[in-house]
């Protein structure tokens, strides 16, 4: 009986749990991004990262893959992102991904993208987790503490989590601090740099970062618009010929070069980005 008892009671907070991300996604009012004089042309081909979605878009299974001709597929972070950016690009076919993946998702750094907010910003280090078949996804629940101001994106993703929580002090102040302390003119320096190879969805992030603050306060935000200036013609390199943006780029004599693969995180980031208005 007690069994039973636990088994309803699980089902009964696995339902709560998926009504409120669809009534949070569906309902909640984004912050308008329309409202700002910050003129910057997004350096991205829509019809090219169409084509990427296209390309990577499993009809059968509802997802996108984890980058092109790949038979791995990631619901966090990367049909989650997709659907963003989907939504972005005013493509109904977020409608059917959210649908189908909306029942996996976890609470995660990225859920501040959603505006989803109201959740405490504590994370362990994140793993994969097999769901079935070719299909997976990012848990945040690893056997270690997630000191997410140790690297860029986490601590982009919490000034963003903070100005949706209306502290926009603090969310200035992470965001300046991320800055001064990893960001030296062509990529960011943090705990996972390798020593050579800068990761593009920081890039992005920290556009993103950007722009939600300037939404907010846009004396602050133009402080940093000579970096922002900065990324983006970074960013202006990184897109390939299928559409989507690469993972890594380098810095040689001046010139960036992209290299990695292209995948749908971080193209998902950089539409988003992009697509925003401050």
């Amino acid at each position: 009986m007690i069994k039973k008892i636990v088994i309803v009671s699980t089902i009964l907070i696995l339902i709560i749990v998926v009504s409120f991300f669809a009534f949070y996604y569906y309902t909640k009012v984004k912050p308008n991004f329309q409202t700002s004089s910050i003129d910057l042309k997004p350096p991205i081909s829509i019809s090219l990262v169409e084509n990427y979605f296209k390309i990577t878009y499993n009809s059968s299974l509802k997802l996108f893959s984890e980058c092109p001709f790949s038979d791995t597929y990631y619901i966090e972070s990367d049909n989650l992102l997709a659907v963003i950016a989907l939504k972005y690009l005013n493509n109904s076919l977020w409608k059917i991904v959210w649908q189908n993946i909306e029942r996996n998702i976890t609470i995660s750094p990225y859920l501040a993208l959603m505006n989803v907010h109201n959740f405490t910003w504590k994370f362990n280090t994140p793993i994969t987790v097999h769901i079935y078949g070719p299909i997976y996804t990012i848990e945040f629940n690893g056997s270690s503490y997630l000191s997410w101001y140790e690297y860029a994106d986490t601590s982009f993703l919490y000034a963003i989590y903070e100005a949706e929580n209306g502290n926009i002090s603090i969310a200035e102040k992470v965001f300046a601090t991320t800055i001064n302390n990893f960001w030296n003119g062509s990529g960011f320096i943090d705990a996972a740099f390798n020593g050579g190879t800068f990761d593009s969805y920081k890039l992005a992030l920290a556009i993103i970062a950007w722009k939600y603050i300037a939404h907010y306060n846009e004396t602050f935000a133009l402080q940093y618009l000579p970096i922002i200036k900065q990324i983006y013609n970074i960013s202006s390199h990184l897109q390939s010929s299928i559409g989507g943006f690469f993972t890594n780029y380098v810095i040689r004599e001046g010139h960036v070069i992209a290299e990695g693969n292209v995948n749908t995180e971080t193209t998902s980031l950089f539409v988003i980005a992009f697509l925003m208005q401050p």
